[in-house]
């Protein structure tokens, strides 16, 4: 296998798990702090720097990494990630209106979505290959 691709799959693993946690405990405890999003946007930075180490130690595992596929699923993930972030706005607004959400634990919580759909996009893709 391709040791940047196993990467890339590993961290988007990571962040999505991460981020499934993290609103998995909101929605237990309905509260979320900001720091928590901070750890969860270092992760996905690690994750990026891990690759970039992973393509300067193994430069030829670069270009099959960037296959047609992959490019289809770097596009499907920012667009499922824009849709995720529409819905979610809509549905966060709806909540902090005409129910017992607060703002500050809707935006945090819509800023793990943003982190996290294109991460799950992607992981999903490179599973089902």
């Amino acid at each position: 296998m391709n040791p940047l691709a196993i990467a890339r799959l590993a961290t988007n693993i990571m962040v999505t798990a991460f981020g499934l946690a993290l609103l998995s405990v909101y929605a237990f405890t309905q509260d979320l702090t900001a720091e928590l999003v901070v750890w969860l946007g270092g992760v996905a930075v690690l994750g990026g720097v891990v690759q970039f180490v992973v393509s300067a130690i193994y430069p030829r595992s670069i270009r099959p990494t960037w296959d047609e596929m992959a490019v289809a699923s770097h596009r499907g993930a920012y667009q499922f990630g824009y849709w995720c972030a529409v819905v979610a706005f809509w549905l966060f607004f709806f909540l902090t209106q005409y129910s017992t959400m607060n703002l500050e634990g809707a935006l945090l919580a819509l800023g793990v979505l943003l982190i996290c759909a294109p991460s799950a996009w992607m992981a999903v893709a490179a599973l089902r290959k």
